[in-house]
């Protein structure tokens, strides 16, 4: 199975779970692999392995590229020059002197899991840096990094690596751009577009799954400026592979 083939398949495997809504206990009972390695895969911290993969397939009779939303992963996948080596990720009692290096939160609270808000609330866990990350000449802007976990964004997929540049003047604002949005309550990636007056921000979700009676799933938020702590332009997102890290960059500036 080549690199990006097990891509597809392993964001498939996310959605069937998600669709199916399979518990970790459920999938240790199916097979037979322990319980933290499951957890490992759930929470982000492990990749599932190439023969995880094709075990769940078995265990399940599913065909995982059946479930995965990546459509314009399939029909434009990265130059060869974008599987690049340049992007480094170091452990906190493991990171070199003398390098630009930007934090990586380990963070659940960037989730549109929740049909009737969209928000989870943050943990104290949530601002914790696990790793940091040599963003190379991909993205020489950013100032942080998150783990992202949600279905509202159609665009990322849930348990990618976000690149952001904080954005402290208001003004700079790009308008129609996606964000990482922080307040004292959750932080949520969302598009975000002017609100009805100068006091707030309406964000925007690219997942337009309806419930049966047409409402959306994800509803568009109104934000008070005043609760916004912080802001973050989304510059990309990174894949972590086994066999080297896939760039993808979305706004180039």
């Amino acid at each position: 199975m080549q690199g990006f083939e097990l891509e597809i398949k392993i964001q498939g495997f996310y959605n069937y779970i998600k669709i199916k809504k399979i518990r970790n206990k459920d999938i240790v009972e199916k097979t037979g692999l322990k319980k933290s390695n499951i957890s490992n895969y759930m929470n982000g911290k492990l990749e599932p392995s190439e023969n995880f993969i094709n075990d769940f397939e078995k265990c399940y009779n599913v065909n995982l590229d059946d479930f995965a939303d990546s459509e314009m992963l399939k029909e434009n996948p990265p130059e060869k020059n974008e599987s690049v080596g340049d992007v480094q990720f170091y452990y906190p009692e493991n990171t070199p002197a003398g390098r630009r290096l930007i934090p990586l939160y380990d963070s659940s609270s960037t989730v549109g899991s929740n049909p009737k808000s969209g928000i989870v609330a943050e943990t104290e866990a949530d601002n914790y840096v696990s790793e940091w990350i040599d963003p190379g000449d991909w993205f020489k802007n950013a100032t942080a990094a998150i783990r992202h976990y949600e279905d509202s964004m159609i665009e990322y997929p849930s348990g990618c690596i976000l690149a952001l540049k904080e954005v402290k003047e208001r003004q700079l604002i790009i308008w129609g751009s996606d964000y990482v949005i922080e307040t004292n309550e959750y932080r949520i990636t969302k598009r975000v577009q002017r609100g009805n007056d100068e006091k707030h921000i309406r964000a925007y979700s690219s997942n337009t799954e309806t419930y049966p009676d047409g409402r959306l799933v994800h509803e568009p938020l109104d934000i008070d400026w005043n609760d916004v702590g912080r802001i973050f332009l989304v510059l990309g997102y990174v894949i972590k592979k086994g066999s080297g890290t896939m760039v993808y960059p979305v706004n180039k500036k």
